[in-house]
């Protein structure tokens, strides 16, 4: 009994709290209707758009300024925050503006327009990328009246800046230099296996020689491949502010002319005297779409290379890319972008190549800073 006696008490208990919380809640219930019949009336009497116009906004308004406190500084202190005639239904799905508008409308009010820093060059969609071809015809090659500067004496100090915007691209793995490439494009972050390897090697052959050289291994199409020009450019500001003497910009590559490798290789390789090299080639970059006042100077220090390069390996060139891109070479009146091997070559192949350059480069330099003949 007394068991059964506990229950029924907490059951009453149970009823009593029931109710109470009932009674509470249709008392609230009859208060906000008395206060709200009024109001509601006098909604009955707007049409349309002033229905918007009168609806209470303090709610909205603490939000927003919650989330964003300097719109405080716009609000309008009295009447309605939103007014109807003000929306603009113009919405773009391509504009990330309009998904902010959204989310915060002071935002719609924002007149927003896409700059550019004068200079840089970002990359055109999707990517600039000197291994496709051009699809608009190049420019005209410039004609035969066009000369070289000449080489100023530097007292010791670097002429020749060795770089790569493309610092990971690597070639065909081969026994003596096996890696594991991280894409099926050939390139690894380990630089003994890239065009960095054939940078070394031509710098190494360069200064045998006499000539001054500053080889710079700044990483530039990593993590973004997409911004290696106008990382790359960054580098050679810095290098060339505190280097004036340089007078030669190499940017060294390898290329890629089709994706299967040994399509490339066949493009890219020859056979000289027994030996198997890289073949080389020079893209010049032109004013079609950046400043460049020097490209032609840029062109026929090309052909003065591709000219020697002949003169000592015949067949070791490919015809002169002549691009609408500047790749950079704005830079200098003796910038190139070198073209060294493709994929589809070996690092060895590519390194005979460099020591070729080498030679070439450096006759060609020896000519131009001779004295000129009156």
């Amino acid at each position: 009994m007394l068991r059964v006696r506990i229950i029924k008490v907490k059951k009453i208990i149970l009823y009593a709290l029931s109710l109470l919380i009932l009674a509470t809640v249709c008392t609230a219930g009859l208060a906000f209707i008395r206060r709200s019949v009024p109001a509601m009336a006098s909604v009955r009497e707007i049409k349309g758009k002033e229905i918007v116009r009168n609806i209470d906004t303090g709610f909205f308004r603490e939000m927003i300024l919650w989330a964003v406190p300097a719109a405080r500084a716009s609000m309008p202190q009295e009447g309605p925050f939103f007014v109807f005639e003000d929306l603009k239904i113009n919405f773009d799905i391509f504009d990330p503006k309009n998904y902010l508008a959204l989310q915060v409308p002071l935002i719609g009010l924002m007149e927003i327009e896409p700059v550019t820093t004068p200079g840089v060059e970002l990359p055109p969609d999707p990517i600039e990328d000197e291994h496709k071809p051009s699809e608009s015809p190049p420019p005209s090659t410039p004609g035969e009246d066009i000369e070289v500067e000449r080489i100023k004496p530097s007292g010791g100090k670097p002429i020749v800046l060795i770089y790569h915007t493309h610092t990971t691209e690597s070639y065909m793995p081969s026994e003596a230099y096996n890696y594991e490439p991280r894409d099926q494009a050939y390139h690894t972050n380990d630089l003994r296996f890239t065009v960095v390897r054939v940078g070394e090697v031509l710098s190494s052959e360069l200064s045998k020689m006499g000539i001054s050289v500053l080889h710079d291994k700044t990483v530039h199409d990593v993590p973004s491949y997409m911004y290696s020009y106008s990382n790359s450019l960054k580098t050679l500001e810095r290098v060339l502010k505190g280097n004036p003497s340089i007078q030669v910009v190499l940017d060294i590559h390898r290329d890629a002319p089709v994706s299967d490798p040994q399509k490339s290789r066949e493009m890219t390789t020859v056979k000289i005297e027994g030996k198997y090299y890289s073949r080389i080639m020079f893209v010049v970059g032109t004013d079609k779409t950046f400043p460049h006042p020097h490209w032609k100077e840029n062109y026929k220090f090309a052909l003065l290379l591709q000219e020697k390069l002949e003169e000592l390996y015949p067949g070791i060139t490919r015809e002169i890319d002549l691009r609408e891109e500047r790749f950079n070479q704005h830079v200098s009146k003796k910038a190139l972008l070198v073209e060294i091997g493709s994929h589809g070559n070996t690092l060895e192949e590519s390194m005979e190549s460099a020591k070729a350059l080498a030679k070439a480069l450096y006759e060609v330099l020896r000519d131009l800073s001779e004295t000129k003949s009156e």
